[in-house]
């Protein structure tokens, strides 16, 4: 069994590769957007089952909710020529 330590330091670099990841992809749902400062919201209303079944799609690729719909809105107006 390893020690603690061990563990520990495994733990670190696993935590510090999942956050590398992450912000990997949160920097490509934020391509294309303008180097602008000032952020809008927009809001989105749906069933509950709607959001956990779309929270977990996101979480499975490590993305927020936000990004995740950032990306699927912007793979559809490429994807489909809107």
């Amino acid at each position: 069994m390893a020690k603690k330590q061990d563990m520990e330091a495994m733990l670190d670099v696993l935590e510090a590769d999942t956050a590398k990841k992450h912000d990997r992809k949160e920097a490509e749902a934020f391509a294309g957007t303008t180097a602008c400062k000032t952020r809008a919201t927009s809001l989105v209303s749906m069933t509950r089952s709607n959001k956990e079944r779309l929270t977990t799609a996101a979480k499975a690729h490590r993305l927020s909710l936000r990004a995740f719909f950032r990306l699927a809105a912007d793979e559809c107006i490429t994807n489909h020529e809107w």
